[in-house]
């Protein structure tokens, strides 16, 4: 119990809650890390407590339900534990999965960081399918919002998050975005007359890349790129609505969000496990995965510039930056090491900065 009081007190420098609710977090994020799933049964299993069962699971249930709060302040978390240098590159994408006939769906923006990214906001959709021009332009204001535009160095998403409302807010708030964009788009300033579609500018391109090359399109002055690699069924074709050095490179950074989705479900806490339906109920449980996620890959993170992973034949890493934090953290917790190295791993929430730990 002295390591879930240790971590509640670590919780209580980053959140406004009363000892209970602290309380009930720190047993949630420790059974997480335990059981490796969101499901809130086995969760109630790893309490450690000598209440029934059941009534730890009454206990999460209502910790979900009940419980409203500013979840921005993960935001304000995640720039603590993180030593974020310079601008950041912000990545907007989509998860979803089925529980039963229900689709669960959630629009995630996060900020890209050594081979991952970093989750920063998200919201539970209502609908099927890709978001609304609205839910985007509601997410990123929360950014513009809490630290402001200057901080960003380039925003990227793929395919589906495209339109003429949308471009235009991004280029109203002066976000510097690198989108891709379907081949058969038709834009102007492709020929002397009329327009024509963007994939008539790889006729003839090979292996070359077309680098900011202007073209107007939805009436908008933009800047595409294209590179078209040996064996790939389709051209990477980019808009942009500044000059980027490498667009193309930046752009192909937007992958990291997918190994973050990975973490999050099957290779680490299997979100998709949990039965819960309800999109607010479904934020808060981000909340908690979050902050766990964060934990595990910070500390993977410190550990690799202490030691760095051996690098296989294959050229990958005998394991992740998130699997190493994760199985030292489930070590420290399955073993009961010495409270005091306990405090070590949970540095990483009050001095980001620091670059390496003794443990």
């Amino acid at each position: 119990m002295k390591h879930i009081s240790e971590l509640q007190n670590t919780l209580s420098h980053l959140l406004d809650w009363n000892k209970a609710r602290l309380h009930c977090l720190a047993q949630i994020i420790r059974a997480l890390l335990q059981v490796r799933t969101i499901n809130l049964t086995q969760i109630a299993s790893a309490f450690q407590t000598d209440a029934k069962e059941e009534s730890c699971y009454r206990r999460i249930c209502r910790f979900f339900t009940n419980f409203s709060f500013d979840m921005s302040i993960i935001a304000l978390i995640v720039t603590k534990v993180f030593p974020f240098e310079g601008k950041w590159l912000l990545i907007l994408d989509r998860t979803n999965w089925k529980w039963g006939k229900t689709l669960i769906n959630i629009l995630m923006l996060s900020i890209a960081y050594k081979g991952i990214s970093i989750p920063l906001f998200w919201a539970a959709l209502d609908l099927e399918g890709n978001s609304t021009t609205g839910e985007r332009i509601a997410i990123l204001k929360r950014v513009l919002e809490r630290f402001g535009v200057d901080k960003i160095e380039a925003f990227t998403a793929d395919r589906e998050f495209v339109g003429r409302e949308w471009f235009d807010f991004l280029i109203e708030q002066k976000i510097p975005f690198i989108i891709r964009v379907k081949a058969c788009f038709k834009a102007d300033n492709l020929r002397e007359e009329g327009k024509a579609r963007i994939d008539t500018l790889c006729k003839g391109l090979g292996r070359k890349r077309i680098l900011n090359r202007p073209i107007t399109l939805w009436g908008l002055p933009l800047y595409v790129s294209i590179e078209k690699k040996k064996g790939a069924k389709q051209p990477m074709i980019v808009v942009s609505n500044v000059t980027f050095r490498n667009a193309i490179f930046l752009y192909r950074r937007r992958w990291e969000i997918e190994t973050m989705f990975g973490c999050l479900k099957t290779r680490g806490f299997r979100m998709e496990d949990t039965h819960i339906i309800d999109a607010d109920k479904i934020e808060r449980l981000l909340f908690v995965l979050t902050i766990a996620f964060c934990w595990a890959y910070r500390i993977g993170d410190i550990r690799e510039e202490e030691d760095p992973i051996p690098i296989k034949t294959h050229g990958r890493g005998a394991k992740s930056l998130f699997r190493r934090g994760l199985d030292e953290i489930r070590q420290a917790i399955f073993r009961n090491v010495l409270l005091e190295k306990f405090r070590e791993l949970l540095r990483c929430f009050t001095c980001s900065q620091t670059r390496s730990y003794v443990v």
